[in-house]
């Protein structure tokens, strides 16, 4: 597909902002952000990660505690995506094999991949500390790492630059906290792959707010 192509059908997908309106605004990079799974490589300068970077220290935290911790992988990325080519080769097979081969050869040539980690202590401190249940307690790490996540997506979106969310932990912990030197005490929690768009976005339906005012 040619990058004019591409550019063509992200407009008409709501990928670009109409004319006249802010491309960095809130709503315009919620609109934007799009799941991207076949990416090219490109610039990816100091500046933009030190702009990621941020994104994600200004993510909310339950009583100040990020239970996330993120790791970017550029230089190492090939041996990362030869990392999980050998796991589906060894723990899948038939059309599904094939299924995750063609999407990992997607994600080869972006610029860098962002994997996020749960620290999985926080839940107990913010529990003890506070004195609420671990339920709540977990609550509020789950609606962390989901900001966080979305946090570093809508930056990237504003960069010009597109993603996905992997959820490997099934496939690629075990292997992953070798070749990363991980702590026991955190769990994979997401990958995204991180480039520039070499697929056009899919058409799809936003779903209807789920909103009131003062009252159901």
């Amino acid at each position: 597909m040619t990058e004019e192509t591409i550019v063509v059908a992200a407009a008409r997908n709501g990928l670009l902002a109409p004319a006249g309106e802010s491309e960095t605004g809130l709503l315009t990079l919620l609109e934007r952000r799009r799941s991207i799974r076949r990416l090219r490589g490109g610039p990816f300068p100091l500046q933009t990660r030190q702009r990621l970077t941020e994104a994600v220290r200004l993510t909310p935290a339950a009583y100040n505690l990020p239970s996330w911790h993120v790791i970017l992988l550029r230089e190492r990325r090939n041996e990362f995506w030869d990392l999980v080519a050998a796991a589906v080769d060894n723990r899948l097979d038939g059309d599904r094999r094939e299924r995750y081969l063609d999407r990992i050869a997607g994600f080869r040539d972006g610029v860098a991949v962002a994997i996020f980690f749960e620290d999985t202590t926080v839940g107990a401190q913010i529990a003890q500390a506070w004195q609420i249940s671990d339920a709540q307690a977990g609550a509020f790490v789950q609606q962390g790492l989901g900001m966080a996540q979305l946090a570093l997506w809508l930056a990237l979106t504003g960069e010009g630059l597109v993603t996905s969310l992997q959820h490997w932990d099934w496939l690629i912990e075990d292997r992953l906290a070798a070749f990363l030197g991980v702590p026991a005490h955190v769990r994979l929690a997401a990958v995204m792959p991180i480039g520039y768009a070499d697929e056009a976005p899919r058409i799809v339906e936003r779903h209807s707010a789920s909103y009131s005012e003062e009252r159901w």
